[in-house]
């Protein structure tokens, strides 16, 4: 897992990170990095998908 999420781009680990590894939400990401909610949900989707497909998974 460590190595996929060194695979994502630095905006993509900018939301996972503190998501997933802090419990922050979407919100207090965004505010975090000083981006819009709506960026924060494209980016980790977009990191999902690359995360699926680093550990060679399906994406569901």
């Amino acid at each position: 897992m460590r190595r996929a999420l060194r695979n994502l781009t630095p905006d993509q680990r900018q939301v996972i990170v503190p998501k997933f590894y802090e419990g922050l939400d979407n919100r207090e990401v965004a505010q975090a990095i000083g981006k819009p909610v709506g960026s924060v949900k494209s980016l980790q989707h977009r990191a999902f998908q690359s995360l699926a497909r680093a550990l060679g998974r399906d994406e569901e």
